[in-house]
């Protein structure tokens, strides 16, 4: 037995992306980076205080409990450590704030019609570097962390750098898309 098409029932499928009004994805992204912006800059504030707090206030001893097959044992940590792990999750976390900012700005110039600013090839080229120094931190603090605690923690290897350098490096090309946008806007601008 046959089935006939839904088109010759006079059906219509729905599509399975239906298709965005001019504008629409642009103030969807926008709303999501506010969103996302908000919540890390608060997070990041959150670690702020609490990075100050833990500089200035004197507390007492602080342990980690590692537990193992024969039970479990108390390792005490040097408030150094802690500061220093409390200060590179601050950076982390005030990186990425920052540059949702910058994109929040980009996506702004977006929705007025005019992303080819000059502005926005210094934004994207501060996203990269942004990028580069919170990933090569993040790498370097995880090599650090792994040297103290020796056989606990694998030291990252070289080859988990690759997608952050790729990304990088795409953010550096679409910062000279950009400024070349900009440089033929501003060459339509002046034969008009």
């Amino acid at each position: 037995m046959r089935l006939p098409k839904p088109s010759s029932l006079g059906l219509r499928l729905p599509r399975l992306m239906p298709r965005l009004a001019q504008g629409q994805m642009t103030r969807m992204l926008g709303v999501a980076l506010w969103a996302a912006f908000w919540i890390l800059a608060l997070t990041t504030l959150a670690a702020i205080l609490l990075f100050i707090f833990m500089a200035f206030v004197p507390l007492g001893p602080i342990g980690l409990t590692v537990t193992t097959a024969d039970g479990g044992t108390n390792v005490p940590v040097p408030r150094a450590y802690i500061l220093f792990a409390m200060g590179a999750i601050t950076g982390y976390l005030g990186g990425f704030t920052l540059i949702l900012r910058h994109l929040r700005v980009i996506i702004r110039t977006l929705r007025m019609g005019d992303p080819f600013q000059p502005a926005n090839v210094s934004r994207l080229k501060q996203i990269g570097v942004i990028l580069a120094v919170v990933t090569g931190g993040a790498w370097i603090g995880q090599y650090m962390v792994s040297r103290l605690v020796r056989g606990e923690l694998e030291p990252p290897s070289v080859f988990d750098l690759i997608t952050p350098a790729f990304s990088v490096l795409v953010v550096f090309v679409l910062a000279e898309v950009f400024r070349e946008g900009a440089r033929l806007r501003r060459e339509s601008e002046l034969t008009i």
